[in-house]
């Protein structure tokens, strides 16, 4: 299903588009609605109830969800873009700043594009968990703790997709990732909150994701980190001893080619450990109990300038 985005503002524009496609999948579709601040048809995933604006269904059975987004999304108390398992679909040309969770989060969904969006000043610029075949390309992201994050199914509290080789496929292509160094704002108590200001790309626990020729500059931790969870999470609410992942925390399998990488790592770190992954590109994965033999098959090639600073590898490297 569809990932409608459109620049309209007012409520009502809103909620007659959702009663327009309403009235549009109702020809194929079973489609129930949420307009407004109705909370009139829930969807159950995991532990988790979601309210989306439209839900198609066909004899019981679940085919798609449809969330319409505005095109300009500011100052929301959550995620201020947020396509939630959805298909198929396209966010492009958005603007959305001063949300206390991500500026645009792709959850639990398939074969969406994200393209051209500007995204700042929030905990987390761009963030997907729980997804598959994401594509993000030529987007700005700037001004935020962390500037794009791809995160572990534990970051968001949910299983991930199953078979387990639906989970992955991220396309991380062309986007400018700069000045990521803002205090975080999130509300105490969640992950979000959790998040050291400073990051560019975060490769967070995740499997099959390519980061390529992007140009990532002047974050004060790090410009392009891959990291397991629970390594990032240790001595945390968050720890893995006591909050055991569903599935491994290490990265595999990640490809980090071609980007041009300049002025990261700079800000001193208060701690020691972090001290040392303060660089242009950084990579830790230890073998831990949630994953018996660290992170396997990810390589870092041809990345750009050749003196780029690195943590824990070198500059052209497969660990």
């Amino acid at each position: 299903m569809s990932i409608f985005v459109r620049p309209v503002r007012e409520q009502l524009e809103h909620d007659r588009l959702i009663r327009f496609l309403a009235a549009k999948y109702r020809k194929k579709f079973d489609v129930a609605t949420n307009v407004g601040d109705e909370q009139a048809a829930p969807l159950k995933l995991g532990a988790a109830t979601f309210f989306p604006d439209l839900i198609l269904t066909t004899n019981k059975k679940l085919m798609g969800v449809v969330e319409v987004e505005t095109g300009e999304s500011i100052n929301n108390l959550e995620n201020g873009i947020w396509p939630t398992l959805s298909a198929n679909g396209t966010v492009k040309k958005n603007v959305s700043y001063g949300s206390q969770d991500s500026a645009l989060w792709v959850e639990a969904s398939e074969n969406v594009r994200v393209i051209k969006n500007d995204l700042h000043h929030s905990p987390t610029g761009l963030e997907v968990t729980v997804s598959q075949n994401i594509k993000i390309q030529k987007n700005t992201i700037h001004d935020n703790t962390i500037g794009i994050g791809l995160y572990h199914p534990s970051a968001a509290g949910l299983p991930p997709l199953e078979p387990i080789e639906r989970n992955g496929d991220w396309t991380v292509t062309g986007n400018h990732v700069y000045d990521n160094n803002e205090p975080n704002t999130a509300p105490p108590g969640g992950m979000s909150a959790a998040l050291p200001p400073g990051g560019g790309i975060l490769v967070l626990g995740v499997d099959r994701v390519t980061v390529s020729k992007n140009l990532v500059e002047n974050n004060g931790f790090f410009g392009v980190g891959v990291i397991d969870w629970c390594g990032a999470v240790a001595g945390t609410a968050f720890d893995c001893s006591t909050n055991p992942p569903d599935v491994q925390s290490a990265p595999d399998d990640n490809l980090i080619v071609e980007n041009e990488l300049n002025g990261n790592g700079l800000v001193p770190q208060g701690d020691p450990f972090f001290q040392l992954l303060a660089k242009d590109l950084s990579f830790l994965s230890p073998v831990l109990p949630s994953a018996p033999v660290g992170g396997t098959n990810n390589c870092f090639r041809d990345n750009l300038p050749v003196t780029a600073t690195t943590g824990f590898l070198t500059p052209n490297q497969c660990m």
